[in-house]
């Protein structure tokens, strides 16, 4: 073969699917927002103007014509949430921070719509804020999920705490006043009884009887402590405290600062129970030799903090760290629109800290 009769470089043929010309982006983006349902918003820092797309538009209930400001994005936002917002979204663009919040909104026709909103800022060379775009989401469904949730938490709870007040009493009144009855039996056979042999095992039966009963009143109190309503609720904490350490030889140390006399019932008996519960834990699983509990009050809010010195545990087990004791903790504090927080490492014990309004 010449030179001359060398190959021609082979044409490569395009497919259809290759030939076809494929979404812009922007297309692409388009169609993943109106699929999603999310709102799109921006502000202009330097002229005051404001923009909602369709989807934003309606999750506040306004026209497609309407004008959209400052003004009426405030006066649509639900009274309780008002401030919170304005100041949240202020400090986010003067300190070119994300915006991050979740908002009440109220329509014209007096519903209310859940929104979750997301911003972040553009700024000049000075560092002063142009303009700030964000998304919106309407969670009314979700929040609406987590409200019931909470009512039927609610429900739960306070169903076990009739139970615990219902077996408590009967505990107290009924098996209390039997063995109370059986006690008092043996000691009237113990006296009659003049033959050594057969009164040594009667009065063996007298104490172990002596022992039930007491036992039976310290379960008593434990499922419905009387000293709550009657003590308050640092002296109830206080007292729970000791008979733990009695019972079980763990130290606790206890304090309490500014505890109010006057704490609404459901806020004491939750505090209560997790001082109770995580000083169940403490003796279940932590092997620890000293336990500290705190009761702090400040303004508007008290503070339980209880730690121990024992094994601890890794937090990202996640079924050491949401057994039903924990999680019942967690639901009482939920309850009450409180915060739960527990800290633990292997080897460097355990704190949980609740902060209750």
């Amino acid at each position: 073969m010449t030179p001359r009769e060398g190959r021609r470089p082979a044409k490569h043929s395009q497919s259809p699917a290759a030939k076809e010309k494929l979404p812009s982006i922007q297309e692409w983006l388009r169609l993943a927002i109106q699929g999603s349902r999310i709102g799109l918003w921006y502000w202009n820092e330097v002229t005051k103007k404001t923009f909602f797309d369709a989807t934003t538009r309606e999750m506040f209930g306004l026209s497609l014509d309407s004008e959209v400001t400052l003004e009426i994005f405030y006066k649509a936002l639900h009274p309780s949430d008002l401030d919170r917002v304005i100041q949240n979204w202020r400090f986010a663009v003067e300190q070119g921070l994300p915006y991050e919040i979740e908002y009440r909104a109220v329509r014209p026709d007096g519903t209310i719509r859940w929104i979750h909103s997301r911003g972040s800022g553009s700024y000049d060379k000075a560092g002063k804020p142009r303009y700030m775009v964000g998304v919106a989401f309407d969670i009314t469904e979700r929040k609406e999920g987590e409200r019931e949730r909470l009512e039927l938490g609610g429900r739960l709870i306070n169903a076990q705490e009739q139970e615990r007040s219902r077996l408590a009493r009967e505990l107290h009144d009924d098996f209390g006043q039997r063995l109370s009855m059986v006690s008092v039996g043996l000691a009237s056979i113990s006296e009659r009884v003049r033959d050594p042999a057969l009164s040594e095992p009667v009065l063996e039966l007298l104490k172990s009887v002596d022992e039930i009963a007491v036992d039976v009143q310290v379960l008593s109190h434990r499922l419905h402590s009387p000293k709550l309503e009657l003590l308050g609720l640092a002296q109830a904490v206080s007292s729970s405290c000791q008979e733990f350490s009695r019972d079980h030889r763990i130290d606790i140390d206890f304090d309490h600062t500014d505890i109010p006399n006057a704490i609404p019932h459901e806020s004491a008996l939750c505090l209560f129970r997790i001082v109770q519960e995580g000083l169940r834990n403490v003796k279940k699983h932590s092997r620890a030799s000293r336990v500290e509990v705190r009761l702090n009050g400040s303004s508007g809010e008290i503070c339980l903090t209880l730690r121990d010195d024992g094994v601890g545990f890794d937090p990202s087990a996640t079924y050491t760290s949401n057994g039903i004791g924990i999680q019942s903790m967690k639901e009482r504090v939920r309850l009450l629109n409180g915060t739960f927080q527990i800290q633990s490492a292997l080897g460097q014990g355990t704190q949980i800290t609740v902060r209750i309004p």
